[in-house]
């Protein structure tokens, strides 16, 4: 039956405490996302028993309510309640105590979520221009292709820029300020610069690699920042800090200009002195480290994340390791880590929801198991399957792991690797994996996989589930 999105917004806002409580209000591709001021007045039994309510999860100063796919199409009332917007944002209230990689991966989880309709719409685009490349249905040099192109790289390009708008937006600081450091990353005359280009400019040697100067002797080593998440990321204290005491400092006559200078003039040496040359290392560091692995054991280290990708999506932690999936995309080219992983785990998801489907005499819960199998299989989106058929009745979650286990298995002895982001991983995105010296290898060791996978969490969970069990 179909949600009742008011009757529903009503529910959810009472289970939290009131319109009162709610700092402010967002949604994901699957999950309400709600600032509470005080998570001590919400009740997450009473929330948890509201109808299409899958499930609770308080994660980075979040109270995180999983929808599903109606999660869109029940904001849109939610906002009404409480004059909400998509885009709005509050400062979250400091939380005392926790523990800090958590709160860590959920303030990078927080940061990316606004940002992916965006990424996975232009990546999408991307692999479909992949595809009509590779079969000659299209000119890599004509104009389309330059113009779409353009338009799709944008986004991957002017990351930074993205990101100074989500990190302002999820601390409550100046949206243009924070946008002006990520787009002196993406300045042309400043790439030449590092890069060497420039006739005028004195250049030198620091730690081993090349570098000009700032202030004629702060060195300013020779790094590419297009396409960069971690050198916005590690500056964000440092912005918030700059901006609270540029505001301090600044009298009120004179604050309009001289409150973004100082602002500008404190982060721009700190950002291309100190912690854009650290990110750009660390960014390095882990794409070694990740080819490294995947070059030793990559029988090994494929199928392992498969099989945990699910408990990870359950922490909300996901979202943060597309950093991760970005910079290998830059460093390497490809990735495995998240994209194949994601692809392995989510369609045997959705493989085992069809195994309660095909194996319950319940007319309601087939109805629900095959829904939410197509979410998972065909759109990637694994959240109504899990919390409302696997993990519900625990022993298709067996079922789903066992899958992803073998499909990440076949995937990693055989060397699929995602060469390009688009969509959230399911059946349709094995068109990621075409790239490399055999272009169409990947697609279709990840279709063998898939079948694998798919066919062993179907028959785990059709042994396994009982009627009985899930009563």
């Amino acid at each position: 039956m179909a949600l009742d999105y008011t009757e529903t917004s009503k529910q959810i806002i009472d289970g939290v405490g009131g319109l009162d409580n709610i700092s402010s209000a967002t949604h994901c591709m699957t999950r309400l996302r709600l600032v509470l001021k005080d998570e001590s007045k919400a009740n997450d039994d009473a929330v948890r028993g509201i109808k299409g309510v899958k499930s609770v999860i308080k994660q980075g100063g979040q109270y995180q309510i999983v929808i599903g796919n109606e999660v869109s199409n029940l904001f849109k009332e939610f906002s009404k309640m409480g004059n909400f917007s998509e885009n709005s944002a509050a400062k979250e209230p400091k939380k005392k105590g926790g523990n800090a990689v958590t709160n860590l991966f959920g303030f990078i989880a927080g940061c990316l979520t606004p940002l992916l309709p965006a990424m996975l719409g232009t990546g999408m685009v991307k692999v479909l221009l992949t595809l009509l490349t590779t079969i000659g249905l299209m000119n890599a040099a004509g104009p389309t292709y330059t113009i779409l192109y353009s338009m799709a790289d944008s986004f991957f390009y002017f990351l930074p820029i993205m990101l100074g708008w989500s990190i302002a937006k999820k601390t409550g600081h100046s949206v243009p300020m924070y946008m002006v450091i990520g787009a002196m990353l993406c300045y042309p005359d400043l790439i030449s610069l590092l890069g060497g280009g420039s006739e005028v400019a004195r250049y030198g040697v620091f730690l081993g690699q090349n570098c000009t100067y700032i202030f004629n002797f702060l060195p300013v080593v020779g790094a590419s920042y297009t396409s960069s998440v971690l050198p916005m990321l590690l500056m964000t204290p440092v912005m918030g800090w700059a901006e609270d005491f540029a505001d301090k400092v600044s009298p009120n006559v004179l604050k309009a200009f001289l409150k973004p200078m100082l602002f500008f003039l404190i982060c721009t040496p700190i950002m291309l002195v100190v912690l854009g040359p650290l990110g750009a290392i660390l960014g390095n560091v882990l794409a070694a480290g990740i080819t490294a692995l995947y070059t030793t054991v990559p029988w090994l280290t494929v199928p392992i994340l498969s099989a945990a990708m699910p408990f990870i999506v359950m922490t909300g932690m996901h979202y943060a390791l597309i950093p991760l999936a970005i910079n290998n995309m830059a460093v390497l080219g490809y990735d495995v880590v998240v994209i194949v992983t994601m692809f392995c785990s989510n369609i045997c998801q959705g493989a085992a929801s069809l195994g309660v489907a095909l194996k319950t005499k319940d007319t309601e819960t087939k109805s629900e198991g095959i829904a939410c199998a197509i979410s998972a299989i065909v759109a990637g989106v694994t959240e109504p399957a899990m919390y409302g058929i696997n993990m519900r009745f625990v022993k298709p979650m067996i079922g789903a792991v066992c899958g992803a286990g073998v499909a990440g298995l076949i995937c990693g002895i055989f060397g699929v690797k995602g060469y390009t982001m688009g969509g959230s991983p399911s059946i349709l995105t094995l068109i990621n994996f075409i790239g490399g010296p055999n272009p169409y290898s990947g697609v279709i060791w990840g279709a063998i996989a898939a079948v694998a996978g798919m066919g062993v969490a179907l028959a785990v969970t059709y042994a396994l589930y009982k009627d009985e069990d899930a009563k």
